[in-house]
């Protein structure tokens, strides 16, 4: 693996947020609670500023609700990653439907017992990717996986890692296509 290319005058840092598109913020704030997220910085009545899209490149006066910073008490900022909800208002965001031939936005976590979890998240009320969590690979380090769909039609991939795995050993036990 090679380092990333680094000039001395600018560096990435850390890993900061990555944004959800919300069709309904109070809704999406909620199942995410309901994962386990827990509020930073709750910004659901800010008033965008002007400029808010040129960042996007979108157009400058872009108007939206949120920006509602959310992050694991395991990874707790600053230094830990954060989801940042925000409801499009105009323009508005587009979602792809849910569908079996449709390639969803998959952010997956690392979770203990997802077995737990998909029964859980299926006890609220929330879809799943399958009725229960699916032995995975063991042979390649991955006990258990399911996913749970989020208000706006990701996927979110609930995976659990054997210990002491950083990252699952699929390409030792399967191979490579070279």
């Amino acid at each position: 693996m090679s380092a990333a290319p680094m000039s001395e005058d600018w560096a990435l840092e850390r890993f900061y947020h990555t944004i959800i598109n919300a069709r309904d913020i109070d809704e999406t704030v909620r199942f995410y609670q309901d994962l386990g997220f827990e509020i930073v910085r709750d910004r659901r009545r800010m008033t965008w500023p002007p400029g808010g899209g040129l960042a996007f490149g979108l157009m400058p006066d872009v108007k939206g609700r949120g920006g509602t910073l959310m992050a694991l008490p395991s990874d707790p900022p600053p230094e830990g990653p954060m989801l940042d909800i925000i409801q499009w208002i105009e323009p508005e965001a587009t979602f792809n439907e849910i569908s079996p031939t449709t390639i969803p936005r998959v952010t997956a976590f690392r979770t203990r017992n997802v077995r737990a979890a998909i029964k859980a998240m299926q006890a609220k009320g929330y879809r799943t990717t399958t009725a229960e969590a699916l032995d995975a690979n063991a042979a390649a380090g991955i006990l258990f996986v399911g996913g749970v769909y989020d208000p706006n039609g990701n996927v979110i991939e609930l995976i659990e890692l054997a210990p002491g795995l950083v990252t699952s050993r699929l390409q030792e036990v399967h191979g490579t296509d070279e």
